[in-house]
């Protein structure tokens, strides 16, 4: 039985701020890092579902064999569209069907189920431009259903398929801001995400302020993934909280972990794993580049097939999975806004680890309605006591 009660509000501004954003394409990153990062958009988008009543399950996908292009609708008549840059095959086309009757909330479980593994970086472009034209359905859907509440970005992103929706509900009587947000590269090539956690960028930034986001304690909902440094000492799914001591607002952390002690859910609370470190990612860009460029320079020296083979197969793992943790953003804003996209002194980030048996058998972490489940009555819980 809920705990909760979430209605659309009267207020235009929320004395709390939630955000969550679909990093499309961004399963793996460094060092054995894999994530659904898309949880995020699938818990803000939840909550908006308890508020508006919006049915965001997919009724049709279609696949353009001239285009390359994918078309979602939902049953609440939201349409999203992406392209694949390298088109689409006709068995493409037929697997895209099995996505239909899935709810579009959990994009990247979608696009997993339906292809059976995800790969950003331009490795697997039809999972990824699926996942897309997913997240922008469902974000369609909301604001069919209620364009007089939801706000919306109109213009598009150069090279991106950027889209943010924000709106006001109350939360057990509290008026929270709510922030959907999709970040992806055209073609299926993601990841690009600039936009992502609070930064105000743009359009994102006025909506945020049309919200009145930038002027309330905000929490970000991250991924559900495996890190192996933390992963490997947990013996079941356990949520992590994150405010870096002196530069976040530690006080969201401290929320959400209370929240999570009195709800008896296994957490870990961190207040020192996001630090800011100028110049990180333009080192680690350099890093991963010298590791190409080691490769190709051993691969033209190699006159064996076999070794030819071997060389080429560890490029494409390097790209397909270590790559996702240098091209996620731009070197200058993460010096700041660091791995989440945090603007210093205004948030904390959840998100939830799963330990490494599970990580062993699905590979790819799946998003479940469970999972959002509780990422959701933490998140209220979290909200009476921030009110406080």
């Amino acid at each position: 039985m809920k705990d909760y009660v979430v209605k659309v509000s009267e207020n235009n501004t929320g004395v709390l701020a939630v955000l969550g954003h679909a990093g499309v394409g961004h399963v793996h990153s460094h060092s054995g890092f894999v994530q659904d990062d898309s949880a995020g958009f699938a818990v803000v988008a939840s909550i908006m579902k308890e508020a508006f009543k919006v049915d965001t399950t997919i009724r049709t996908v279609t696949g353009n064999l001239e285009t390359g292009s994918i078309t979602v609708e939902t049953y609440e008549g939201g349409i999203g569209t992406s392209h694949t840059r390298r088109g689409l095959t006709p068995q493409e086309v037929l697997m895209l069907k099995r996505a239909e009757g899935e709810d579009g909330i959990y994009t990247q479980s979608v696009a997993v189920k339906t292809f059976g593994r995800m790969y950003g970086q331009g490795a697997m472009e039809t999972p990824v431009a699926l996942q897309g034209a997913i997240a922008l359905a469902v974000t369609d859907s909301f604001c069919k259903k209620s364009p007089h509440k939801i706000i919306a970005t109109q213009e598009k992103y150069e090279g991106l398929i950027d889209k943010m929706a924000g709106t006001v509900v109350d939360i057990n009587g509290i008026p929270a801001s709510l922030l959907l947000n999709i970040n992806g590269s055209e073609g299926g090539i993601g990841p690009a995400e600039d936009n992502e956690g609070n930064t105000a960028i743009g359009q994102k930034g006025e909506i945020m302020r049309f919200l009145g986001i930038d002027g309330v304690p905000n929490i970000i909902v991250e991924s559900k993934s495996y890190v192996p440094a933390l992963s490997n000492e947990i013996r079941c799914s356990t949520f992590l909280f994150r405010g870096q001591e002196l530069i976040d607002n530690t006080d969201v952390a401290k929320s959400l972990a209370d929240a999570a002690s009195e709800l008896k859910f296994p957490y870990i609370l961190k207040y020192d794993s996001l630090p800011i470190s100028k110049g990180y990612l333009e080192n680690a860009t350099k890093i991963f580049a010298r590791k190409i460029i080691k490769l190709g320079e051993r691969l033209s020296g190699t006159q064996s097939s076999t070794d030819k083979t071997s060389i080429i197969a560890d490029i494409a793992r390097l790209i397909s999975e270590d790559a996702g943790g240098v091209s996620f953003m731009s070197n200058d804003l993460h010096d700041t806004a660091r791995a989440a996209g945090i603007v210093p002194g205004t948030a904390s980030v959840m998100s939830l680890l799963v330990p490494e048996d599970y990580i062993n058998y699905w590979k790819i972490p799946i998003l479940t309605p469970e999972d959002v489940e509780q990422y959701m009555r933490i998140i209220f819980h979290a909200a009476e006591k921030l009110q406080q």
